[in-house]
């Protein structure tokens, strides 16, 4: 947005490199819409990507493997900062360290409330609001607060999202392999990072954190489930001395554009989550803030009226992105059953075209042209 000459104003409730709870695996889809950003900017934004080259599926104590035809391995940390930078390059105004807390609709503008980290507190006025508020959905109407959580859906026995960061001798997980491991009450994903650290992320029932003692046992008990007398890659006294990371309740339904007010577009997460096996989540957000700016942005150049802005970014985001929520859907169901998944990884070594196909079903993956 901000290059065609309009004033753009980031805020960020932290600062940045900061780490996030995260596959930290990017799609084809995520790849494609780095790809159109740089090409759009001139400067390249894929910079320390590995590529991802094999997957692996591992329940109780089976495994079964396929090559990853295209997919990337970045860390937020590296990622995230490198899109703040990327959109301060392109003149867009960051200020870190501030939350929005919430908004007001005032006609041709919408205001927003934020606070700093020292809690100084200020009104910025916009005639567009893009919310990337991730799945807390914390930033709220000030006139009517609750009306919103009529449009926020979250389904029962929904899954909380957990994670680390392992030093490089964490484990033996050779590079540019993802490792999926499933147990009951949840999955876990396990890749090496740029740096070779090892990053741990997994979605677990509420169920299974509240039996065991910590989360770290939590993620332990799935990995030993899973691996069943085989060899786990993850070093136990490595997990259990890390801190672990966690998210609110993870699948949840937002619409895209606020019902109450027209300028007010929601991004990323804020719109929805389906528990993206690999990578799926980043893609999803990228596309998601480019179709919003090209909904906000007429192909002129000019801000186009709210209304109509609204209709194109609703009607958009749903051609583009219902398919892919469809997908995960379907497998995030699938994956709530180890003895089907258990059952499926046994038949895979005896059918490896039949697997090959289902395993570029649920990553969303082709192969390569």
């Amino acid at each position: 947005v901000a290059t065609h000459g309009l004033r753009v104003l980031l805020l960020d409730r932290d600062n940045l490199p900061r780490p996030k709870v995260c596959g930290c695996c990017l799609s084809p889809l995520a790849l494609s819409e780095l790809d159109v950003l740089s090409h759009q900017s001139g400067s390249p934004l894929k910079s320390q990507i590995q590529p991802l080259r094999k997957l692996t599926v591992v329940s109780q104590g089976h495994a079964a493997s396929v090559p990853y035809a295209q997919g990337g391995v970045l860390s937020r940390i590296s990622l995230d900062t490198q899109l703040a930078q990327h959109a301060v390059q392109n003149g867009t105004h960051w200020l870190p360290n501030t939350r929005a807390l919430h908004w007001k609709d005032e006609g041709n503008f919408i205001s927003l409330t934020a606070q700093t980290n020292n809690e100084l507190s200020y009104q910025i006025r916009a005639r567009r609001l893009l919310l990337a508020s991730g799945l807390h959905n914390a930033v709220r109407c000030s006139v009517n607060p609750t009306a919103e959580g009529r449009y926020h859906r979250r389904p029962p026995n929904n899954r909380i999202g957990l994670g680390a960061t392992l030093p490089a001798t964490g484990g033996s997980l050779k590079p540019q392999h993802l490792i999926m491991a499933i147990g009951n009450g949840g999955y876990c994903g396990l890749i090496r990072l740029e740096d070779s650290s090892i990053d741990v992320a997994a979605a677990l029932h509420p169920s299974v954190l509240r039996q065991a003692e910590s989360p770290a046992k939590a993620l332990l008990h799935l990995l030993t489930q899973a691996f069943h007398g085989t060899i786990c890659p993850i070093n136990d006294t490595a997990l259990n001395d890390m801190s672990i990371r966690a998210t609110p309740q993870l699948t949840h339904h937002t619409r895209p554009v606020d019902p109450n007010c027209r300028k007010l577009f929601r991004i990323g997460d804020a719109v929805g989550y389906i528990e993206p096996f690999t990578g799926e989540g980043i893609g999803w957000a990228l596309l998601s803030a480019r179709l919003a700016s090209h909904a906000i942005i007429s192909e002129a150049g000019h801000l186009r009226p709210a209304t109509q802005a609204a209709s194109y970014y609703q009607r958009s985001y749903h051609r583009a992105l219902s398919k892919h929520h469809h997908r995960c859907r379907l497998v995030s169901l699938a994956l709530r059953s180890p003895r089907l998944v258990s059952t499926s990884v046994q038949l895979a070594s005896y059918f490896p075209k039949i697997t090959g196909s289902v395993a570029q079903f649920i990553t969303g993956n082709t192969p390569a042209k």
